[in-house]
C-alpha cells in the first residue's frame, strides 16, 4: 500500500476556537492516529485549519472522509494528495501550532489574506508553510 500525504484547508464554525476545544481535538486525533499509524500536523489561525495527514493511502483517505463529516468545520478543500517516500512528520501522531503572520511573511504571494484559494492555487505555499513547523516545538 503506498504512503501518501493529504493536505486540506477548512473553516471552523466558530470564528475563534477556544484552546480547550483545540486540545480536545488534538487528544482524540493523537490517540486515533497512533492506532492507525497516521502522522501529521494541524495548524490553526483565526477560524481556519490546515491539516496534513500522512500514512497508508486507504487509511488516510478513510480518515479524511470522517474528518470531512465533522460538524466543527466547513468548506473543506483538499489542497493536495501525493504519494510520498517518507513522512515529513514521522514522529508526530498530530503536531499542532498556531499560524501567525510571521510564519506567512516569507511565502510568495502573501498579502495579508489567507484563505482556501491562497493555498489551492499554489499548493507549494502550504508545503513551505508545513516545512517551517517540522522542527519547531508544538503542543
Amino acid at each position: 500500500m503506498p504512503l501518501v500525504t493529504l493536505v486540506y484547508f477548512s473553516v471552523a464554525y466558530k470564528k475563534e476556537v477556544p484552546d480547550a476545544e483545540l486540545m480536545d481535538i488534538l487528544t482524540i486525533a493523537r490517540k486515533n492516529n497512533k492506532t492507525l499509524n497516521v502522522t501529521g500536523m494541524l495548524l490553526y489561525r483565526d477560524g481556519f485549519f490546515i491539516q496534513a495527514l500522512e500514512g497508508e493511502q486507504a487509511i488516510v483517505e478513510d480518515l479524511y472522509t470522517k474528518i470531512a463529516q465533522d460538524s466543527r468545520h466547513k468548506n473543506i478543500i483538499t489542497v493536495y494528495q501525493n504519494e510520498i517516500s517518507k513522512r515529513l512528520f514521522m514522529d508526530w501522531f498530530m503536531g499542532f501550532n498556531r499560524l501567525e503572520d510571521r510564519h506567512l511573511a516569507d511565502i510568495e504571494g502573501y498579502d495579508g489574506v489567507v484563505d482556501a484559494e491562497f493555498f489551492a492555487t499554489k499548493p507549494g505555499r502550504v508545503t513551505s508553510l508545513l516545512e517551517t513547523f517540522r522542527n519547531r516545538p508544538y503542543f
